[in-house]
């Protein structure tokens, strides 16, 4: 969110899309930044994270007609506490893998720490920067196996499912139109 043409894209989307909540993540600028663009975008409340050095951020904003508490974060996360309209409480968590795959193992540790203790209908999403199965990914490099495995079973040890996908088949595309297309 860090350039005038990420904040005019962001802009065209929330116009067409016109969520009720947007969770971002690598914002790559810091929580002033983010506070005035929710603001600037209509909705009333917002939560962010602070990035670190110069990548990271992670920010959630709401409308007014939806009731969220945030519970914690950290510079992977945002727990918050979600009641709707007839009175139904949910966790949401927006989450964000550890980039890095040497340090996959963690990210998964986490997200089963996020687990324990859930009592209330819970829904995570964001950037877990990993893969349930090699057919996610097109392109070089074949995605390692062990890396698969360790996230799918972090999912099947936290009792979640995966919401399918519609539109594209890939949420992430890098060097587009070019031989080594991703």
């Amino acid at each position: 969110m860090g350039s005038p043409r990420a904040v005019r894209v962001f802009g065209v989307l929330l116009k067409s899309r016109n969520p009720d909540l947007v969770f971002l993540s690598e914002t790559l600028v810091d929580s002033k930044v983010m506070k005035d663009l929710a603001v600037k975008f209509g909705f009333a409340n917002s939560f962010e994270v602070d990035r670190v050095g110069r990548g990271g951020g992670l920010a959630l904003m709401w409308k007014k007609s939806v009731a969220c508490q945030v519970m914690d974060s950290s510079s992977n996360h945002i727990n918050v506490h979600v009641m709707d309209d007839i009175s139904i409480s949910w966790k949401l968590t927006c989450f964000y893998g550890f980039p890095k795959r040497t340090h996959r193992q963690a990210s998964w540790d986490f997200l089963r720490s996020l687990s324990n203790n859930v009592n209330i209908p819970w829904c995570i999403f964001g950037d877990f920067n990993d893969m349930l199965y090699a057919e996610d990914k097109k392109g070089r490099h074949l995605h390692p196996q062990a890396l698969l495995d360790g996230f799918r079973s972090a999912i099947e040890d936290c009792n979640l499912s995966e919401i399918p996908l519609t539109g594209g088949n890939y949420t992430w595309e890098k060097s587009k139109g070019k031989e080594d297309w991703v």
